[in-house]
């Protein structure tokens, strides 16, 4: 699309919420239905897209992408009544004779970018949110998962009319102007150097935003852990999606004398999922594609070259965009493995002795990541890494799994992201939580603060400011 096809997607989606700015339960929770229908029946269109674009096998497409939307859409449909209700609020004294409550409220016309790691999921997921919420919607799928979003874009075509949901396929030049356009909210999943260049142009407009980004995400682990559980933990946060996950565990930091064990564990773990020859394994993914790939073995080889060793994996494939699960030591913080997001299958492993020292750690390689998993069956070590560190999750004894409550808010810090999703936060994102403060009574207290201000009202006034 052009960019005055655009803009005039855009305004007419505009013109749209100011003809109709609210919709009902009814008509909110149809809609979820519908998503819901949409999904069953391209179903496997979606299966053999995702399986195009990611190699992902069936089984994993069917737990990480389908079920978290069928949950997400279940548990919005739910409690969207209870949500949608004015929420009463007490009120002070000196505000006696009125009523406070917030009542939710569309934000508009919201933006959603997604990116292509899960991109049935991370696309849907803001939108349902989104739609949830009253708003109508211009969603980007990920131009990295075309075969994904196409399917995607009939199946919310199909679904959803154009005044309501208009989907937009497209590279850099069309996401860069869309975030130009005076959106009432700008929900973007991806890197941080985009997310950069998100917040530049929302910010010409004013336009709040919701910013899922990524980092490095640690896994402290202390030699109280089992080693044998943490190893599973670990190999299958750092595999799933070939590591293509924004909270996957980007490095280790073991107590020292637990490397060689946690080394072998790990191969253990992933000989006995994916064979000795992992390229032949159905259920191990591949790179997106092969700038991706090319960014990946340049980081690898730029660790290797300036010191560190492979101690598993280390293979690769180009045509193939094939990576083993990889394993390295001996990793400086001059290396781009240190500096960088992985965002795939490798796995560096620095160590430390004294737990104090873990938190200045992670400072100096990027504080604030997007998570943080701790492996300790020590609970003071736990509090103290928890109030030492900064990050926009937590997993303690697991990892990855913390997204898949819908109670619990997800999002980073700083450069980890902004904002919140998931559930309740993700409805609350995309509306205006509007204050009301409402006079029931003929006689209320604010009068009070009116001038003159005579011996009585000065007298008065001092006793509020000292007592109430």
């Amino acid at each position: 699309m052009s960019n005055a096809d655009l803009t005039a997607a855009f305004e007419a989606l505009q013109a749209a919420h100011r003809n109709r700015p609210a919709s009902s339960l009814r008509e909110r929770r149809a809609l979820l239905a519908q998503m819901l229908d949409g999904l069953r029946e391209f179903e496997q269109p979606l299966l053999d897209a995702l399986k195009q674009d990611l190699s992902k096998s069936e089984p994993e497409a069917r737990l990480t992408e389908f079920f978290p939307i069928r949950k997400e859409i279940s548990f919005m449909r739910k409690h969207l009544g209870e949500w949608m209700r004015p929420e009463r609020c007490s009120t002070p004294l000196q505000l006696f004779g009125t009523v406070s409550e917030i009542i939710n409220q569309p934000k508009g016309v919201v933006l959603v970018i997604a990116p292509w790691n899960f991109p049935l999921l991370l696309t849907m997921k803001p939108v349902i949110a989104a739609l949830a919420a009253g708003n109508r919607v211009v969603v980007k799928p990920p131009e990295q998962a075309p075969a994904t979003s196409r399917v995607m874009a009939d199946w919310m075509r199909k679904v959803f009319s154009e005044d309501l949901v208009k989907v937009v396929l497209g590279g850099p030049e069309e996401a860069a102007h869309l975030t130009s356009l005076p959106f009432d909210h700008i929900f973007f999943t991806g890197g941080t150097v985009t997310g950069q260049k998100v917040i530049r142009a929302a910010a010409e407009h004013l336009t709040p935003l919701t910013l899922e980004l990524g980092g490095k995400s640690p896994a402290i682990i202390d030699a109280s852990a089992n080693m044998s559980e943490v190893a599973q933990r670990m190999a299958w946060g750092k595999t799933l999606n070939s590591g293509q996950v924004c909270i996957a565990p980007d490095y280790l930091l073991l107590e020292r004398g637990l490397q060689d064990r946690m080394v072998e564990a790990l191969v253990s773990v992933w000989d006995r999922w994916f064979g000795k020859d992992k390229a032949s394994s159905l259920d191990y993914g591949r790179i997106v594609n092969a700038d991706q790939f090319d960014r990946l073995v340049e980081t690898l080889e730029d660790a290797r070259a300036k010191g560190a060793k492979v101690l598993c994996g280390g293979g690769h494939d180009r045509s193939a965009l094939f990576m083993e699960p990889t394993i390295l030591v001996d990793v400086t913080s001059d290396m781009r493995i240190l500096r960088e997001e992985i965002f795939g299958p490798i796995l560096p492993i620095l160590t430390w002795d004294d737990p104090t020292e873990v938190p200045g750690i992670i400072a100096s390689i990027r504080d604030q990541p997007l998570a943080l998993y701790i492996f300790t069956k020590s609970r003071k070590r736990a509090r103290m890494w928890l109030s030492t560190t900064r990050s926009g999750t937590v997993g303690i004894g697991e990892a990855v799994v913390q997204i898949a409550n819908p109670r619990l808010p997800f999002g980073g810090v700083q450069a980890s992201g902004n904002g919140r999703s998931n559930g309740r936060a993700s409805f609350d994102e995309f509306s205006n939580r509007r204050s009301v403060l409402r006079k029931t009574l003929p006689l209320t207290a604010v009068p009070l603060s009116f001038p003159p201000f005579g011996p009585f009202k000065q007298g008065l006034a001092r006793w509020i400011s000292r007592k109430l």
